[in-house]
C-alpha cells in the first residue's frame, strides 16, 4: 500500500463541517464533487473520527475511580503471587558471581566501609576489578550482611521483596496513566509471574535490575503526579531518587528519554525546571564516570567493531520475543559472540524490527497505549544493544525494564476482551492459563537452575559451548570438592575452547599436583607462563612440582620469580622457605619463612615450618614455640602436633608428647611405629 501524502491529513474546518453534517444522507462520492476533494481524503477523515470515538469511549469506560477495596485485593494479589512463584528460590545457594560480590566480599561486613563501595567498582571487595559502579546494590549487601551475616535466606528475600516492590509501583503508573485497575492488574501480574526474570530476582547478583527499575518507577511516577507543583521539597525527592536509580544501574540513564515519551506519547506540558534538572544530573554522572571514576573500571578491551556487532542486536531481538512468548531454555550465559547479517536468525530479527518500528509510527496518533508499550520497549532496550560493546550480544536480565512495554500490550488485549461480556469467560481462562504456566516455569527454573552452582554450570553447559568460563566455574567447584576426575574435564574442556586460559592450565596443573600426577604437569604451568610471563600463581605450582621432582635449583628458582612478581605473597616465602629447608640450609629458610608471617600472622603451615627449621638448627625451645603457635592458630594442623611431639620427648617433656602424639592419631597420621614404642614405657 502506498504512503499517504501528508497533505491529506490537512482539512479546512468548514470542509470537516460540511462532512459530518451530511454523511448521514449524502454519499462520499457526492459530498467530494461539492467540497472539490479527493473521496480518499474523505474517508480517511472519516476513519480518524471514528477512532477518536473509540478511543473517547474506553477512556470514559476505563477512567473510572478504583474503589479501594479493588485496589486493595489487587495489591494482595501481586504481593500474594511474587511469594508464591519466589518463595521456593528463598532455598538457593550463592552462585557465580555471588562469591565475589557478596560471600567474599570484604566491603559489606563492615559500615565503616561506605566510602569505598562509592569510590570503588563493586569487585573491588572481592578483589576483582569490573567495570561497574553500583554503589546503592553494594549497600543494600551491607545492610543484608548486617542482618543475616551470610545466611543466604536473607539475601534472597530482599531480591524477592525488591521484585515485589517493582510490580506494585507498575501497578500504580499504569493507574496513573490510564485510570484502568484491570489493565494495571494484568500488567503487574505477568510481570511477576514471567521466567524471564528470574536471572535478576533469583540470582542475587542480578539484583542491581529490580532495585534500578524500582528507583526509576517512583521518580516517574513523582513527576507524573506533580507535573504542576512547585513544591522545592517534592522536586528534589524526584531528583533523589533519579540519583539513587543512577546509583542502582548505569542504564537508568534512559530516564529522561521516558520522560519525554510520556511528553509526547499524552501531550502533556513539560516541568522545565524538574525535567533539566535531571538532564544536569545525567551530565554530571556522565562526566564523573569518563574522569573521575575513570580509574576505577577494569581496562577491558573489546577487539571488535560497530559493524560486526549490528547482526547480534537483530539475532537478540528474535530471542528475546520468542522467550517471551514461550520462555524455554533459559539460561545466563549467551556470550560476546559475532553473527552476521546473514544469519536466519539476524534477518528475521531485521524483519520484526523493521515492522515494528513502523507500526509503532502508525499507532502515534491512533493508539496510544499500543505506541507507548512499544516505545517503551525499544528505548530501555536501546542501552543494551551491544551497539556500545559490552560483555554479551543479549541477556534475559536485560528485559527487565522493556518487558513491561510487552506485557502493558498483553494486558490491553485481555482487558478488552474481559470487557466484552461474551468473550469474559474465556478472558479469565487465558489469564488464568497464561499466569499458571508462567507461574510454573518461573517456579521450576528457580529450583533447577538457580538454587544451587553444580546445577546451575551443568545445566548452563548444555546451551553454552563456546564459553571456557563456564567448565572453568564449575571445574573449580568439583576440585574444591575432591572430585578430581571431573574437574580435570572441565579444565580440559576450558582450555580448548579458550587455550589462552592460563587460570585453566594453572589449575589443571593443581590437580596434577594433589593426585600426584607427573606427566604433563611442567608443560601445563610452563605454558601458562607463556601465555602470562606474570603469572605469579604458575611459577608458585613450578617451583611446587619441582621439588615434588626432586629438582630444587628449579624449584628455589621458580619460588624467588614469584616473590619477584610479588612480594606480598606468603605462600611463595613459606614455599621457598621449605625447599631450603629440604636441601640442609635451615639458616636461609628462617628469614623467608618469616617473612611469610609478617605477611599473614594466621599463617599454621608456616609457623610449623619455623618449627622445622628451628629443630633442624637446634633450637627446640623456638621450635616448640613456632609449633604452638601453629596449632593456636590451627588446632587441627596434625604434622605440628606430631612434630611437637617429638620436640617434647628430646626435651622429656614425656606427657605433652603423649598428649600431642595422641591428638595426631586422632586427625588420622600415622606415627612411626619407633616413635611410639619410645612412649610407651612412659604411657605406663
Amino acid at each position: 500500500m502506498a504512503p499517504i501524502p501528508w497533505c491529506l491529513f490537512v482539512m479546512d474546518p468548514e470542509h470537516k463541517k460540511y462532512i459530518l453534517e451530511n454523511i448521514n444522507h449524502r454519499s462520499i462520492k457526492d459530498i467530494a464533487q461539492d467540497l472539490g476533494l479527493k473521496e480518499r481524503k474523505i474517508r480517511k477523515f472519516l476513519e480518524r473520527e471514528k477512532q477518536k470515538k473509540r478511543q473517547v469511549s474506553s477512556r470514559e469506560m476505563t477512567k473510572r475511580p478504583v474503589k479501594r477495596g479493588t485496589i486493595l485485593v489487587s495489591i494482595i494479589l501481586i504481593i500474594s503471587l511474587g511469594f508464591a512463584v519466589y518463595g521456593n528460590s528463598l532455598r538457593g545457594q550463592f552462585i557465580r558471581d555471588d562469591g565475589p560480590l557478596v560471600k567474599d566480599n570484604l566491603y559489606i561486613k563492615n559500615y565503616s566501609n561506605i566510602p569505598k563501595i562509592f569510590t570503588e567498582n563493586i569487585g573491588a571487595g572481592g578483589g576483582e576489578k569490573w567495570n561497574s559502579y553500583r554503589p546503592l546494590q553494594m549497600l543494600s549487601y551491607m545492610m543484608d550482611y548486617s542482618l543475616w551475616k551470610l545466611n543466604v535466606t536473607g539475601y534472597h528475600l530482599t531480591n524477592t521483596l525488591l521484585h515485589i516492590l517493582v510490580a506494585l509501583s507498575i501497578y500504580w503508573l499504569i493507574n496513573i496513566l490510564y485510570g484502568d485497575n484491570l489493565l494495571s492488574l494484568f500488567t503487574s501480574v505477568f510481570f511477576v509471574a514471567h521466567p524471564i526474570h528470574t536471572e535478576a530476582v533469583a540470582y542475587i547478583s542480578g539484583r542491581a535490575d529490580p532495585l534500578a527499575l524500582l528507583f526509576m518507577l517512583i521518580c516517574l511516577i513523582l513527576y507524573i503526579k506533580n507535573l504542576d507543583s512547585k513544591n522545592m521539597g517534592l522536586s528534589l525527592l524526584i531528583l533523589l531518587t533519579y540519583v539513587l536509580a543512577l546509583f542502582s544501574r548505569e542504564h537508568s540513564l534512559i530516564l529522561p528519554v521516558l520522560l519525554a515519551l510520556y511528553h509526547f506519547t499524552f501531550k502533556k506540558k513539560l516541568n522545565i525546571k524538574i525535567f533539566i534538572s535531571i538532564l544536569i544530573i545525567s551530565l554530571v554522572y556522565i562526566l564523573l564516570r569518563v574522569t573521575v571514576l575513570r580509574a576505577i573500571h577494569a581496562n577491558i578491551v573489546y577487539p571488535t567493531t560497530l559493524l560486526e556487532r549490528i547482526p547480534g542486536l537483530f539475532v537478540a531481538i528474535t530471542n528475546y520475543l520468542k522467550l517471551m512468548l514461550l520462555p524455554f531454555s533459559l539460561h545466563a550465559e549467551y556470550g560476546d559472540k559475532l553473527f552476521n547479517f546473514g544469519h536466519p536468525e539476524a534477518m528475521f530479527g531485521i524483519v520484526i524490527l523493521f515492522l515494528l518500528i513502523i507500526y509503532t509510527l502508525r499507532m502515534r496518533n491512533t493508539n496510544k497505549l499500543v505506541f507507548f508499550s512499544l516505545s517503551w520497549f525499544f528505548i530501555t532496550l536501546l542501552p543494551q544493544s551491544n551497539l556500545y560493546p559490552i560483555n554479551a550480544y543479549m541477556a534475559e536480565h536485560w528485559l527487565y525494564i522493556p518487558s513491561i512495554g510487552l506485557f502493558l500490550i498483553l494486558a490491553k488485549g485481555l482487558s478488552y476482551l474481559y470487557r466484552r461480556k461474551e468473550f469474559q469467560i474465556i478472558t479469565i481462562v487465558i489469564a488464568v492459563g497464561l499466569l499458571a504456566f508462567y507461574s510454573y516455569l518461573t517456579i521450576r527454573q528457580n529450583n533447577d537452575y538457580w538454587k544451587e552452582p553444580i546445577a546451575f554450570y551443568e545445566r548452563t553447559l548444555k546451551y553454552v559451548t563456546d564459553n571456557w568460563r563456564v567448565p572453568y566455574n564449575l571445574a573449580n567447584i568439583y576440585m574444591d570438592m575432591g572430585k578430581y576426575e571431573r574437574a580435570v574435564a572441565l579444565y580440559e574442556k576450558a582450555i580448548e575452547v579458550n587455550p589462552k586460559s592460563v587460570d585453566a592450565y594453572n589449575n589443571l596443573a593443581a590437580i596434577y599436583l594433589k593426585i600426584g600426577r607427573e606427566e604433563g604437569l611442567i608443560d601445563l604451568l610452563k605454558k601458562a607462563i607463556e601465555i602470562n610471563p606474570r603469572y605469579v600463581n604458575a611459577y608458585n605450582n613450578l617451583g611446587i612440582a619441582y621439588t615434588r621432582l626432586g629438582k630444587m635449583e628449579e624449584a628455589i628458582s621458580s619460588f624467588k620469580k614469584a616473590i619477584e612478581i610479588d612480594p606480598t605473597r606468603a605462600e611463595a616465602y613459606n614455599n621457598l622457605g621449605i625447599a631450603y629447608v629440604d636441601i640442609g640450609k635451615n639458616e636461609e629458610a628462617i628469614e623467608p619463612i618469616k617473612k611469610a608471617i609478617e605477611i599473614n600472622p594466621k599463617y599454621a603451615d608456616a609457623y610449623s615450618n619455623l618449627g622445622r627449621a628451628y629443630i633442624n638448627i637446634g633450637d627446640r625451645a623456638k621450635a616448640i614455640g613456632s609449633y604452638k603457635k601453629a596449632i593456636e592458630i590451627n588446632p587441627d594442623l596434625v604434622m605440628a602436633h606430631n612434630n611437637l611431639a617429638v620436640a617434647y620427648y628430646d626435651e622429656k617433656q614425656y606427657a605433652l608428647a603423649i598428649e600431642h602424639c595422641d591428638r595426631a592419631i586422632e586427625l588420622g597420621y600415622k606415627v612411626h611405629p619407633e616413635f611410639l614404642k619410645l612412649l610407651e614405657p612412659y604411657r605406663k
